[in-house]
């Protein structure tokens, strides 16, 4: 019998494990949808809705964590639409596809770490210029009340420019 995540109970769960569950979800999500499952995913994510993707079952307790994917665009720069978006979403999966060619065991994954919410942010930064707007897409994985959130980010560009 599953278990449901309560409040007691804290799940310690490997940052290289929480990295490939969020590809995982993504990939699964977007790229082996029909383009139309794709693009309404999307248009959920763009209302500002918690898209229910998943779950997770520890080996040990056998409790069972739902995965909710979620999008921030709040730092987004230029006109949002779907096929800005999938380029966004595709150069960030082909950065995090390159780095764990560079280190198969995931052993140098940069993460920041939110101490407010245990979130974790991959460190991992992708950069898209569509016209004159260039927009920077990163993930992280945060705990929220009984669940995962697998969170897509559009980060304010001008932090990452030297």
């Amino acid at each position: 019998m599953a278990k449901k995540m309560s409040e007691e109970q804290s799940i310690n769960i490997d940052s290289r494990k929480l990295f490939n569950m969020g590809v995982n979800i993504l990939v699964a999500g977007f790229i082996r949808q029909k383009p139309e499952d794709a693009k309404r995913l999307f248009k959920e994510l763009k209302q500002g809705n918690q898209v229910q993707s998943g779950e997770l079952t520890s080996k040990e307790s056998g409790m069972v964590i739902p995965i909710k994917l979620e999008l921030d665009r709040s730092e987004y720069r230029g006109q949002f639409n779907y096929p800005n978006f999938d380029v966004s979403l595709r150069t960030m999966l082909e950065k995090f596809e390159t780095e764990a060619r560079k280190d198969k065991e995931l052993k140098d994954l940069r993460t920041l770490t939110n101490e407010t919410t245990g979130g974790l942010l991959f460190n991992l930064p992708s950069g898209v210029q569509i016209g004159a707007d260039l927009n920077v897409l990163m993930m992280a994985v945060e705990p929220l009340n009984e669940h995962l959130i697998v969170k897509l980010m559009f980060m304010n560009p001008e932090q990452f420019q030297a």
